[in-house]
């Protein structure tokens, strides 16, 4: 994905995130995103679109992408996210209560303004996206 300064990006996913990151070259960056390769290229100038579409009565980031994780690992994630004070775009909580989808959910953004997901399901077999 593109972002517009290597080093704020570099800070927020391995430091604020706690994130591996892999490896890196003066234009790009590689992180283990939660077992997947999450690789990152500086585009100078670049910001991501701040689009946003209606789910479940809240108003997501759209594009945007996550990781279903699980719940002690959502926790500790919102924990990083709360001590270095990064603004979430939907606040953490449960939604689609009592339906086989629910889960504990945060949105929060990169210094590019990229959308991120960040969810725990609570009633799919941990491991598995419902």
């Amino acid at each position: 994905m593109c972002v517009n300064n290597l080093e704020e990006t570099r800070n927020f996913y391995s430091t604020i995130l706690g994130l591996e990151e892999r490896r890196t070259s003066k234009l790009s960056a590689h992180f283990d995103f939660y077992g997947c390769q999450l690789t990152c290229h500086h585009i100078p100038g670049f910001n991501a679109k701040k689009i946003q579409r209606e789910v479940d009565s809240e108003n997501v980031p759209v594009p945007h992408f996550g990781a279903a994780l699980p719940y002690d690992e959502f926790e500790r994630a919102k924990e990083r996210l709360n001590d270095h004070g990064v603004p979430f775009l939907v606040h953490p909580h449960k939604r689609f209560v009592g339906t086989k989808h629910e889960q504990h959910v945060m949105f929060i953004e990169d210094p590019s303004g990229h959308g991120i997901e960040l969810k725990s399901f609570t009633q799919a077999p941990e491991n598995t996206w419902a």
